[in-house]
């Protein structure tokens, strides 16, 4: 009996949040790396050594804003990618206790780790798979 084999290929073009540092930032160049083109989200510049890899372009915003994603898709379109994928790196974690959390922290944290990721997948649905 032969085992059977698990085997995958990268998409075409790969999104990126939190990419200019941390997991997201490496993940990034990984990618460019093995040949996929990828586009990384983030607030802060690109980092020189990905912004000046071929490859890679940059859209800087807010994960959880709409302008931001209509920039990524923006993108996706000029490009051309058929097979998109999504990393949801960008994160935040507040460390302390309910009695210090303030409405501001829980509002930056909820919009980041799900307002962001659920913005991300909105956009990025491809529009055969929007109808209700």
């Amino acid at each position: 009996m032969t085992m059977p084999r698990l085997t995958f290929e990268l998409p075409d073009t790969v999104v990126v949040t939190r990419a200019s540092s941390g997991l997201g930032h490496e993940l990034c160049s990984l990618l460019v790396e093995a040949g996929v083109a990828t586009v990384g989200v983030d607030l802060a510049a690109a980092q020189d050594n990905l912004a000046a890899l071929a490859g890679y372009h940059h859209v800087g915003g807010d994960v959880a804003g709409e302008a931001t994603w209509e920039k990524v898709v923006a993108r996706l379109r000029y490009s051309g990618a058929n097979r998109i994928g999504l990393v949801t790196s960008a994160a935040i974690l507040d460390v302390g206790t309910i009695l210090e959390a303030t409405p501001a922290i829980l509002s930056r944290a909820l919009n980041v780790n799900i307002v962001g990721t659920a913005l991300a997948i909105k956009f990025l649905l491809p529009p055969d798979d929007r109808s209700p």
